[in-house]
């Protein structure tokens, strides 16, 4: 949708690592849980999953955690 006082475009643009499927044909590794997750001790289905693009894998965290807990990588 063109935006009528500037004529820039306002679509939503899709945030990178947003939901990406991992290509390769690979199977994925389950890296573990978030140091946060452990420490308080929540159940499996409260954790979400996030991709680590380093080590190639699936690993899950508890609210706002972002650091891989194999590699430490925070950008997907």
């Amino acid at each position: 949708m063109m935006d009528e006082k500037d004529g820039r475009d306002n679509d939503v643009i899709r945030f990178p690592q947003s939901r990406v499927t991992p290509g390769g044909g690979n199977p994925i590794t389950v890296l573990g849980f978030g140091r946060m997750a452990g420490i308080f001790g929540v159940p499996e289905r409260q954790t979400t999953g996030h991709w680590c693009s380093r080590c190639r894998g699936v690993w899950y965290g508890y609210v706002l955690e972002v650091d891989c807990p194999v590699c430490g990588n925070r950008h997907g």
